[in-house]
């Protein structure tokens, strides 16, 4: 070989592997966002009130977003209708509209984001990027 000359064994088989890791990137990510998403939402679920018929903590849905070139979300709301007051508190009226004091929110839903964040998050993108690295073919 001389100076200028490049050795291009196996560039071939990397071109072909990077080129299906790309296209099954889509697919693989939002599943494995869907995984991490749902023990967010676990969390969510452990630590929303019971209340008298325990309906608040069925209200609890996920969307994903599809991913779109740059970027691929994870929405998760709670459906029903006090949810918002329970959790960020509100004011207390009686019937003529007097103001006759506040009930603090319990912050439930912020407390578990915090708590998924501090244990489940991390591993839980460590296991997604090395399956997504395994599938390009380099571990």
């Amino acid at each position: 070989m001389s100076k200028g000359d490049f050795d291009m064994t196996g560039l071939e088989e990397l071109s072909s592997k990077l080129l299906a890791a790309v296209d099954d990137f889509p697919g693989t990510a939002e599943k494995g966002l869907v995984t991490i998403g749902n023990k967010l939402k676990k969390e969510c679920v452990k630590n929303t009130p019971e209340g008298s018929t325990g309906k608040l903590k069925k209200g609890w849905k996920h969307k994903v977003e599809g991913y779109n070139g740059s970027e691929l979300v994870y929405e998760l709301i709670n459906k029903h209708p006090v949810h918002h007051l329970l959790n960020n508190g509100h004011v207390k009226k009686i019937p003529g509209g007097k103001t006759v004091g506040y009930y603090e929110g319990q912050h439930y839903t912020e407390k578990s984001v915090k708590q998924f964040e501090a244990s489940d998050l991390q591993p839980g993108l460590e296991r997604l990027t090395k399956k997504l690295l395994r599938k390009a073919g380099s571990t």
